[in-house]
């Protein structure tokens, strides 16, 4: 069966590089994107090239990126270039992160020039700048996609050298040329509209599908990399919510805070019938997401451009929590769009405590819901991946 799925898949006429990391959503884009060519086209190392880099959290030697474990296992060409970024402060790792960057252009033009790409399609972050501005350099094509309702510095320098940019959505457009500019909305993982999952996580929550019509199932998240200050008040407010709720917390993998050692810690400290109703994990693959996304009954947590997507795709209940210091402010007017639209709320971090946490997720899970599906779903289009394919010529 699988030689002749195989067989079926067209060949890649046309040399692609995708490029995009040091964020859950930039990598998650780059993995739809991925997954859409592998679908349809057989890759090889000679006609397709993934480029991330290999700058780590705070305080983590490099080599240990976000997308070098998502992708570790994976077996399409990857390579991976000495990533910086810029700093708006002066400071030592300042220092460190501008010289990674210049060093960032050189593993790029080793890399592309050997490569010859037709076509260098970004998903963003600080990894796409060296790629994208060497690319067009050596004559490749540059398309963007741009998956937050705000811009950050790396793809407004990446949009000046790009055929087309890709929007998730349409309040995006303002910030770029409008004839370069398409609403397609996001690549979402086809693997959140997989119901059946199997996993660790997948067994802990059919433990928690029993209790669900007394005990609602809420997934909580600070996005791929944990958030400490959520994952902290989750802890401090833990007796509190699982008087009304059952608890699934990714909390990242932060090697600095220890945060899931601590919470399998509180887990443990649990009575019996308390301890079925909190499941601590470090990070939800691809095989457990849909299981775990079309269970619950409300998500809170980051309001990341894809964690946007994927709520509003799925309509999900959401309270978003957004880091107030992104640039322009961009994880608040991601979360302003589910909203304004009736299916989320915002609690703003410095209103995060764990008497607040509990009281929002208590009214907001009994607060009747008015949204519009059908106004949500011209917002949250599905079918980015082939829209995105046929612009570029694939």
């Amino acid at each position: 069966m699988e030689n002749k799925e195989t067989e079926k898949k067209l060949p890649l006429e046309k040399k692609i590089v995708v490029t995009g990391g040091g964020s859950g959503g930039h990598i998650s884009t780059a993995s739809a994107i991925i997954s859409a060519l592998k679908k349809n086209y057989e890759l090889n190392d000679d006609n397709f090239l993934y480029i991330g880099g290999d700058l780590g959290m705070t305080n983590e030697k490099p080599g240990n990126s976000l997308e070098q474990r998502t992708f570790a296992n994976e077996t399409f060409n990857k390579k991976y270039i000495r990533a910086g970024k810029l700093q708006r402060k002066f400071s030592i790792r300042g220092i460190f992160l501008l010289l990674r960057t210049f060093l960032g252009f050189v593993d790029s033009y080793k890399i592309l020039k050997d490569f010859k790409p037709d076509i260098v399609l970004s998903t963003g972050g600080f990894v796409s700048v060296p790629v994208c501005l060497t690319a067009k350099m050596l004559k490749s094509k540059i398309y963007l996609h741009e998956q937050t309702a705000a811009v950050g510095l790396s793809n407004k320098i990446v949009s000046k050298y790009c055929e087309k940019i890709f929007i998730a959505f349409p309040s995006s457009k303002k910030y770029f040329p409008e004839e370069k500019t398409i609403h397609t909305g996001n690549l979402v993982r086809p693997e959140i509209f997989d119901k059946s999952g199997k996993g660790k996580v997948v067994e802990g929550l059919k433990k928690m599908l029993v209790q669900q019509e007394d005990l609602p199932i809420v997934y909580i998240s600070g996005g791929s990399l944990g958030s400490h200050i959520l994952n902290r008040t989750v802890k401090d407010a833990l007796l509190s919510l699982l008087q009304d709720f059952q608890i699934i917390l990714q909390t990242g993998d932060n090697k600095e805070f220890r945060d899931y050692e601590i919470l399998a810690g509180e887990r443990r400290k649990l009575s019996p019938h308390l301890r079925d109703r909190f499941l601590p994990v470090k990070y939800i693959g691809n095989k457990e997401i849909g299981f775990v996304l079309n269970n619950i009954d409300l998500f809170v947590g980051r309001s990341g451009a894809n964690t946007v997507y994927e709520m509003g795709v799925l309509q999900i209940p959401s309270i978003f929590i957004p880091i107030p210091w992104v640039t322009h402010n961009e994880q608040e007017e991601n979360a302003k769009i589910l909203e304004r639209l009736g299916l989320a709320e915002i609690l703003n971090q410095g209103e995060l405590t764990p008497e607040n946490l509990v009281l929002k997720m208590r009214r907001f899970y009994e607060k009747e819901k008015n949204y519009d599906s059908s106004e949500i779903e011209k917002i949250f289009l599905k079918n980015a991946q082939e829209k995105i394919l046929k612009e570029i010529g694939i």
